[in-house]
């Protein structure tokens, strides 16, 4: 449309511009729509509200009030045939017993009216009478006149009500419903005729009592509703106990997607069935299982290569090549392991060497950078982009002061230690995927990754060199002692280095684990006040603790921790920060008088590596 003319436009207008005559009814169309939408508005309709009121009900609870629904129809359906049946047939044999009476009461009223004579008719009277049902019998001439009754009283009397009239009328069979004493009775009326001469001479009645069969029905209906009761009570409790065997399930692995939805992979979901439900989570298993295999694969591959393969999912684009890039590499090498390692099985070489990758592996994803691979004992990083030569000076700087600790905690205890040397430089690399069609690996190379590896090579323990390219990009960020320039292989010229002393900002002596330990604190001067507490993480020199009432800042307290594998560990602490978050009090500690052995222990418990996988599987 935004490519017509701007004739065409005028004209299209012009043409849906209503006529004269068009505009009121137009504008009655309007407000009678108006009034509809306003209405709708504040009037949601009920259906509506219905179905979100159902959709919210839990699936247990459709299920179950389904089946009570269906149940409860099928019992009340089948109720109402059964007693409706029943009942005709309990009045089908009271009409068919009255209609035998009220016969042979006819046929001797028949007589007694021709010849006169209602001794007979009151004999035969009193015979029905015998019947507790029976509450009256008369014969009636034909004017209406009682010839005999079963109350003496009323004979020769008139009788002029409604049911008399209409018995008095009847020429067949007739049927009433009416009230005698209080008591519903069925009146049965059969006129007495000449069959000579086909004259109605008379009628005989009978009433019968509907208090009986009345009793009846009632009982009926009450073993009815104890009946529809108890399907009911039972249709309910089988409703919610198949309800609870279906969802069951349902809500097993619903609580499976919420582990897994928090990251955990670690467990799967029992499977109770084989049904369409068991199917679905043997299905939800095979997928955590194939997360798993994701993430433990992850962890073989360097960063770089796994978000390499996160770029480009399209298999397309995946392919053999690289781009330059500028980095800041960082290699690392154990001094002297060699000769150690042959002094100790392999098993322990393995557990010494892991605890010293994991160190450095931790300092470097803090400070931005990714571990390119481990080679043996050699750790060799990247750091990405112009600026981050700083970065990666720091996480030189303080992986050296976290391995002095470290050591120092070892040495103490008679353990074998490592020192570490640390070669850094930047400059522009090729960084892509190299290697054969089959096998490949997403890394670096170039002429500033050998010159980063030669330094290291050449870095004494404890020792961090950094290039002349380096120096110059930190500028007074580091304290820089310069060297010698040294001859490096493969290069014509000795290349400028500098050992970095110190650095400003961002380099700690001691490494802190995170942690939620529970521990117990109290105030100082006030050793029977004790309250609990959470330790968030914890050093050498301090921790942070998650409290439940206030603290002030320069606090002394006394910290009793229960570390794993440190037992209880009871030590003083002034508080220097606190903050407020939420409901909870967060105070930093800064511990003081502690014992040598003390701070060793939790320097050797804070490097601790955990050699289960499983408990790194979190997303």
């Amino acid at each position: 449309m935004s490519n017509e003319p701007e004739h065409n436009k005028e004209a299209a207008s012009i043409a849906a511009e209503p006529t004269m005559e068009e505009q009121p009814e137009l504008e009655q169309r309007s407000a009678a729509a108006l009034s509809v939408a306003t209405q709708e508005a504040e009037n949601p309709e009920t259906p509506s509200r219905l179905l979100q009121f159902l959709f919210s009900i839990s699936v247990r609870y459709k299920i179950a009030g389904t089946l009570i629904v269906i149940l409860s129809l099928a019992v009340i359906s089948l109720g109402v045939v059964t007693f409706t049946q029943q009942n005709a047939i309990l009045r089908q044999e009271m009409k068919s017993r009255a209609e035998t009476l009220v016969n042979q009461l006819a046929n001797v009223g028949k007589e007694g009216l021709l010849t006169k004579q209602e001794l007979p008719v009151y004999s035969t009277i009193t015979d029905i009478r015998q019947r507790e049902d029976v509450v009256y019998a008369m014969v009636m001439d034909d004017k209406g006149e009682v010839f005999a009754h079963s109350d003496l009283t009323k004979k020769g009397a008139l009788l002029a009500g409604s049911a008399d009239l209409a018995a008095l009328r009847a020429n067949s069979l007739l049927f009433q419903e009416t009230i005698a004493g209080n008591d519903p009775v069925l009146d049965t009326t059969i006129p007495i005729m000449l069959k000579t001469k086909n004259l109605k001479i008379g009628v005989a009645r009978i009433g019968i009592s509907q208090k009986a069969l009345n009793k009846a029905i009632r009982r009926q209906q009450s073993v009815y509703l104890g009946m529809a009761l108890g399907f009911v009570v039972g249709g309910l409790l089988i409703s919610f106990a198949l309800a609870r065997l279906i969802t069951k399930p349902l809500d097993s692995l619903a609580a499976g997607i919420q582990v897994v939805a928090r990251g955990d992979l670690r467990r799967l979901v029992p499977v109770s069935s084989s049904d369409e439900i068991g199917k679905l989570t043997n299905v939800f298993n095979q997928m955590i299982l194939s997360l798993r295999e994701k993430l433990l694969m992850e962890k073989y591959l360097s960063q770089p290569t796994v978000q390499s393969i996160k770029e480009h999912r399209d298999m397309t684009q995946l392919k053999l090549g690289g781009e330059r890039k500028y980095v800041t590499a960082l290699f690392s090498d154990a001094r002297g392991f060699t000769s150690l390692s042959e002094k100790m099985s392999p098993e322990d070489v393995v557990r010494l060497m892991n605890v010293y990758l994991n160190l450095q592996a931790k300092v470097i994803h803090q400070f931005g950078g990714t571990i390119d691979k481990f080679v043996g004992d050699e750790v060799m990083a990247i750091f990405e982009g112009r600026g981050n030569e700083i970065n990666a000076v720091r996480a030189a700087v303080e992986i050296q002061s976290y391995c002095k600790a470290l050591n120092a905690a070892r040495s103490a205890a008679g353990e074998k230690v490592i020192s570490i040397g640390i070669g850094l430089n930047n400059g522009e690399v090729v960084m892509g995927n190299m290697g054969s069609e089959d096998h490949m690996d997403y890394t670096v190379i170039g002429d500033n990754i050998n010159i980063a590896a030669r330094m290291c090579g050449i870095a004494q323990p404890g020792m961090v060199l950094v290039s002349r390219a380096i120096a110059e990009a930190i500028g007074d960020q580091a304290s820089l002692k310069d060297l010698h320039p040294v001859m490096v292989k493969g290069k014509d010229q000795p290349i400028g280095i500098a050992e970095v002393v110190s650095v400003k900002g961002g380099a700690r002596q001691y490494m802190r684990k995170a942690t939620d330990a529970p521990a117990v604190y109290s105030l100082a001067g006030f050793p029977d006040e004790a309250f609990t507490a959470m330790v968030k993480n914890i050093s050498p020199t301090g921790c942070l603790l998650v409290v439940g009432s206030p603290v002030g800042i320069g606090s002394k307290v006394n910290v009793n921790f229960s570390l794993l594998e440190l037992e209880n560990i009871t030590i003083r602490a002034t508080v220097y920060h606190a903050r407020k978050q939420d409901a909870a009090y967060y105070v930093g500690l800064c511990f003081e008088d502690m014992q040598e052995n003390v701070h060793h222990r939790i320097v050797q418990w804070i490097h601790q590596v955990n050699s289960e996988i499983a408990e790194g599987l979190m997303l």
